[in-house]
């Protein structure tokens, strides 16, 4: 008696890891490559010897308060051009040297908004022709002084030039009977390399 339940358990046992050898073989493979704890906390070799670019958060620009700040100068790699002794600069505001539509400096009740006004502008003097060409970004803002004057700005970023990075356009735009109105436009340059002493531009 005592050999046939060992018998029998023997025999059930077979048939059990035959049915798990089945189940398996019906199953479809997966691949499972289980990294060791070692290669997934393991740095590459040059991380190391990367650098990173940061700003202190009392350099950082406040966006709302400082309306004419060129972002891209917080992040751009200028250590090339500071190992050659240069340093970045920026050029006074001195006035806009481009002809634009003279109705866009006479109150004649176009423009509702100061925003209206820019465009209009922008749109005059083609400033986004070069867009993709010889200019990587255009973006503008609009700076509130008060109900009846603002600031508008256009800038403009990633030149195709190595002594000029980027150029700004300054609108002091005025309202008058319910209308704005330009009353002047200004311009300077951001410089890569500094500005001549002499010329005031950049090197």
């Amino acid at each position: 008696m005592k050999k046939l339940s060992i018998m029998f358990i023997i025999l059930f046992l077979a048939a059990c890891s035959a049915e798990t050898i089945e189940n398996e073989k019906t199953q479809p493979e997966i691949n499972v490559v289980k990294a060791s704890e070692k290669a997934v906390q393991q740095q590459p070799k040059e991380a190391d010897e990367q650098e990173y670019i940061k700003i202190l958060k009392v350099n950082a620009p406040k966006l709302w308060s400082d309306a004419d700040v060129q972002l891209w100068t917080y992040v751009n790699d200028y250590s090339l051009a500071e190992a050659l002794g240069y340093t970045q600069e920026i050029t006074n505001w001195r006035k806009y040297e481009v002809e634009f539509d003279k109705s866009l400096s006479s109150p004649n009740q176009t423009w509702e908004n100061p925003g209206k006004l820019l465009l209009a502008f922008m749109t005059d003097v083609e400033v986004s022709n070069y867009l993709g060409r010889e200019i990587w970004e255009i973006n503008s803002r609009i700076k509130f002084l008060d109900e009846n004057n603002a600031l508008g700005y256009i800038m403009s970023y990633g030149l195709h030039d190595d002594s000029a990075a980027g150029s700004d356009i300054k609108l002091t735009m005025k309202k008058e009977n319910g209308f704005w109105f330009i009353e002047l436009v200004e311009q300077r340059e951001q410089c890569s390399r500094g500005i001549g002493e002499e010329s005031g531009f950049c090197l």
